[in-house]
């Protein structure tokens, strides 16, 4: 049985990988074509371009996780945040980060109704086969996330220019504030005041406050497993029936920082407490 579930991993990264590898062309000529012709006229057909090919691969991937592998997103939308966006919106995603797997969660929920996601990526990225052309086609932030000031700022200066963008084409920009994914020794060595998180970074997070307007909606999710499900191999072998997700959406105008984000931990923490536990 272990090694079924183990060929099933295989066969769902092989998947999901040639997936992209037939995109890629699509995207890379895109990028090209942008890079000799750069005038607006040329940027919006392939802006367009680009979200319609990253929109079937991830409709793609998702049919393979919820249908092949039977994974099942229970969701709690309260605000109706998911039902209501659209392509053509550019909200600002925030989540708590748990596995490789919440990416996937993220694209299936968000690209099914809504804009393209957009990631903060480590340059580190760039060296992945496949996956790294795909960042670069599609032109991602890429941050260093190094421990000198030097490279703090750089990144800062990266994010805001990410979030100024933003407002320029449609397309959701997602941030993990707590920078990297919880495990529990990074908590204990984080002095996080929390049972299932990372504190959160407060300077990428107050850096796209202050460059995008106003009227930006930033849309909130809290991604729940329970106990051992949050492994990304264990996901895509089919052994996973259950992710939970709790949807909030909040204006920029709305919020005061660090103080609001804190606030929304706190609320996350609670609300996994609660469900990262087996069902009886």
């Amino acid at each position: 049985m272990a090694t079924a579930r183990h060929l099933v991993s295989v066969a769902s990264w092989t998947f999901i990988t040639l997936n992209l590898l037939i995109w890629l062309p699509f995207l890379l000529l895109a990028a090209f074509v942008r890079f000799v012709c750069p005038v607006n006229a040329v940027k919006v057909l392939t802006d367009k371009l680009v979200d319609e090919v990253y929109r079937v691969a991830t409709r793609i991937d998702g049919w393979w996780i919820e249908r092949v592998l039977g994974v099942r997103f229970e969701i709690e939308d309260e605000d109706f945040a998911l039902e209501t966006l659209r392509p053509h919106e550019s909200p600002m995603i925030i989540a708590n980060h748990r596995s490789w797997f919440d990416i996937f969660t993220l694209q299936t929920l968000i690209c099914r109704r809504g804009p393209m996601l957009k990631f903060l990526i480590k340059t580190e990225l760039l060296w992945v086969p496949v996956l790294g052309w795909v960042c670069v086609a599609l032109n991602f932030p890429r941050l260093q996330r190094k421990g000198d000031q030097k490279t703090r700022t750089r990144d800062l200066g990266i994010v805001q220019k990410a979030s100024l963008q933003l407002g320029a084409s449609p397309g959701a920009l997602l941030l993990f504030p707590e920078g990297t994914r919880y495990t529990e020794d990074k908590r204990i060595q984080n002095g996080a005041p929390y049972k299932s998180l990372l504190r959160p970074k407060p300077g990428g997070f107050n850096t796209i406050l202050l460059s995008l307007p106003d009227s930006t909606s930033i849309i909130d999710f809290s991604i729940g497993y329970e106990p051992g499900d949050d492994n990304c191999w264990r996901c895509m072998s089919g052994l996973v029936n259950i992710v939970r997700v709790k949807v909030s959406q909040t204006a920029i105008s709305g919020i005061n920082g660090m103080e609001w984000l804190e606030d929304s931990w706190q609320q996350k923490d609670v609300w996994l407490a609660g469900t990262e536990s087996p069902r009886k």
